[in-house]
């Protein structure tokens, strides 16, 4: 007979989560996400982080 572990529910667990596919089109959450990514010049911030 296995011997199993008892299960605890207060573990934590690791949950794989796609960030891509929770911006539903037409949300607050994917309209700051299309300006940051395709509006706004990120030149000065990456030429500061180097």
């Amino acid at each position: 007979m296995p011997k199993f572990k008892p299960y605890n529910y207060n573990q934590t667990s690791m949950v794989v989560i796609n960030y891509q596919d929770q911006l539903q089109l037409g949300t607050f959450e994917h309209a700051i996400h299309y300006l940051i990514d395709q509006k706004l010049d990120l030149y000065v911030l990456q030429q500061n982080a180097r």
